[in-house]
């Protein structure tokens, strides 16, 4: 754990002079060798020097034949990443051709490198991300050399590149510039590799290209289609956008077509273009499949001032099931609409429902359905949870169904009793008879809920106990 100093002592160290602050230096590395290694390696060499401990270790670590288990290697990264990949970015600036060098021979070894180490925690991307900084930033840092051979360097190592391929273009499209990544681009184009050169002309906002790639027939993943669509709505040329998405439902395979994201972007595209009664309608048809919200948010968006036709969202939502309708009307905040659905419905059937939500989804709406007031519809839905975590037989889920438990006799407080809605007492003695062999809960419960008490008699409830 990091010790900082606090604020008098920076304030006394600030006030030292310089042969003050010299006489401290040596005397804490005097008898300490590790506080004389990080101060000679992290401030006292110069860049050369630094590029000489970097090869020097790098090559210690590569002759190991030690097999480095899931947390070795994990330190083993960590240390890499210190010793080896963040001193190379330090001095890519001021060693460019050698950094380049060296840390391009690092990673082209790496798969070798990595044979001894048990890769699957993935500590190893931090070291490889650092060090393929380390080499753009020296390939970038290399001032005398012009855009085409910054582009040929760069296209030389990525087109091989087994980790990140194309990807790194996005981190590092400042660094590069516009120009250079046209290049590559163009390089990749002419190695017949158009996927990645669009992928590229996707990242430069190179709309010509990309029109004439279309053309061609050049596009070659249903994602290439739906960012040139993106494109030509923020260049205002929504009519374009939606000539090219009609274009993929013609195509005989359809296979790999996101039809939520197609949708999305044709009604995007549609009102856009002004017309939104067609947007309207397809934003409708959209919604019908699986009940996205945002279908809705598009509808509303097309009808301007008119009205926003929400009954017959909700009537669409309620008909695909409970937890469509749940979900939505969520969303735009209806939480009446869902306190009264949930009352309203067999105890059984609400159960059958929930299960296709999530158990974090249910907890965060029972609780904002209490804060607006709706306590038995939160009550129930916590009760809902409980019984779920119990169902499951599994000692670990016990907790989530005390800390449940709490939370809906803390909701039930003032709630009439009635042949539909138990209260509290009744309620916990008929999960006690049902659930009494379920040793490890109840003295879970009995811990998160004041007042209760469970004996050999069985459990006794007081709710207003100190």
């Amino acid at each position: 754990m990091a010790i900082k100093l606090n604020k008098k002592q920076n304030e006394l160290l600030n006030g030292m002079s310089h042969e003050e602050l010299l006489n401290v230096i040596n005397y804490i590395i005097q008898d300490n060798e590790l506080a004389k290694a990080a101060l000679l390696n992290g401030y006292l060499l110069s860049d050369q020097e630094i590029l000489k401990n970097i090869e020097k270790e790098y090559n210690r670590q590569n002759k190991s034949k030690h097999f480095y288990d899931y947390y070795e290697a994990d330190a083993l990264y960590d240390e890499l990443t210190r010793s080896i990949a963040q001193p190379l970015e330090k001095v890519a600036d001021t060693l460019p051709e050698q950094v380049e060098s060296l840390s391009a021979k690092i990673m082209l070894e790496f798969d070798k490198f990595s044979e001894n180490t048990d890769s699957s925690s993935g500590s190893w991307m931090d070291y490889y991300s650092v060090l393929l900084d380390a080499w753009v930033k020296s390939v970038v840092a290399q001032k005398n050399s012009d855009p085409f051979f910054i582009a040929n360097k760069v296209f030389d190592f990525v087109v091989d590149e087994p980790y990140f391929g194309v990807e790194i273009f996005k981190k590092y499209r400042t660094l590069l510039s516009t120009g250079v990544l046209r290049t590559i681009r163009d390089m990749f184009y002419q190695k017949k590799r158009p996927r990645e050169a669009l992928d590229i002309s996707i990242l430069i906002r190179d709309i010509d290209f990309l029109t004439i790639a279309f053309q061609k027939g050049d596009f070659c993943h249903s994602e290439h289609y739906f960012d040139y669509a993106r494109l030509l709505i923020e260049e205002i040329r929504a009519d374009e956008a939606v000539e090219l998405l009609l274009s993929m439902e013609k195509q005989s395979d359809k296979r790999y077509v996101d039809k939520t994201t197609w949708n999305e972007l044709l009604i995007t595209a549609l009102i856009e273009d002004g017309k939104n009664e067609e947007a309207k309608e397809k934003a409708i048809d959209a919604f019908s499949l699986r009940c996205e919200t945002r279908f809705y948010r598009l509808y509303t968006k097309a009808c301007r001032e008119e009205s926003d036709n929400i009954q017959h969202f909700l009537s669409i939502a309620n008909e695909k099931g409970l937890e469509r309708y749940i979900a939505f009307a969520s969303d735009i905040e209806r939480f009446d609409l869902i306190a009264e659905c949930i009352t309203a419905t067999a105890k059984e059937k609400l159960a059958d429902s929930l299960v296709h939500l999530t158990n974090s989804f249910i907890r965060t709406l029972s609780s904002t359905l209490y804060k607006h007031g709706h306590a038995l519809a939160a009550t129930l839905l916590r009760r809902f949870l409980v019984e779920d975590a119990i169902n499951q037989a599994k000692s670990k889920y016990y907790s989530y169904a005390a800390s449940d438990m709490k939370k809906s006799i803390d909701y039930s407080k003032g709630l009439e009793e009635s042949l539909q809605f138990l209260g509290t007492v009744a309620y916990l003695t008929t999960l006690y008879e049902k659930h009494k062999r379920k040793t490890a809960l109840w003295p879970l419960m009995e811990e998160k809920i004041k007042g209760l008490t469970v004996g050999k008699k069985g459990i006794c409830y007081q709710r207003n106990l100190p």
